[in-house]
């Protein structure tokens, strides 16, 4: 376990996230350092982890094992940060910058203008659709025997039940002024 030039310096080996069938880790009060290697992630069967009381540093790998896995399990690491720890400490580091942005881009101030034209394309067509319907008699018509039609071809029983009342839906008559 040791690391190349410093004796003293020890690491978790990524290769314990081969183990694919490992069920219980403890590497608590190792002087270990570094990160969790992000393998772990890759652990499905384990069921008891604990890397408590040592100089680990960086994001905790996520995965649904990982958020299982309580807080005691990660105390005693100053440097560690991301789920399943609470924002109750205000020593962990915040995420690392990577090209001089933020690595959540929908962080902080900026607007998401995914979610903007969304909204704003929504409304508009549902506005043309309906002040369409509302205010132009032709289409109108059109829409209510267009939707009468589809209705009867999927529904053939609600033509015998309501087929008499279809005449009264503004089907090819004109109004006489």
């Amino acid at each position: 376990m040791d690391s190349g030039t410093n004796p003293n310096v020890r690491e978790i080996p990524s290769s314990f996230g081969n183990m694919r069938q490992l069920e219980s880790l403890d590497l608590s009060q190792n002087h270990l350092s570094g990160q969790i290697p992000p393998q772990f992630a890759n652990l499905n069967f384990l069921a008891f982890l604990n890397v408590s009381n040592n100089q680990l540093t960086g994001r905790i790998p996520t995965s649904t094992q990982f958020s299982t896995f309580p807080n005691s399990s990660f105390e005693g690491n100053k440097g560690l940060w991301g789920p399943p720890l609470t924002s109750d400490i205000v020593a962990v580091p915040p995420p690392p910058k990577s090209n001089g942005s933020l690595s959540n881009p929908n962080s902080g101030d900026e607007i998401d203008w995914n979610i903007i034209s969304v909204e704003i394309g929504f409304t508009c067509g549902f506005g043309i659709g309906v002040g369409s319907l509302l205010f132009c008699k032709r289409w109108r018509k059109w829409y209510y025997r267009t939707t009468f039609n589809i209705l009867f071809k999927i529904f053939p029983q609600l033509e015998q039940r309501f087929g008499n009342h279809r005449r009264h839906v503004y089907v090819n008559t004109r109004w006489r002024h």
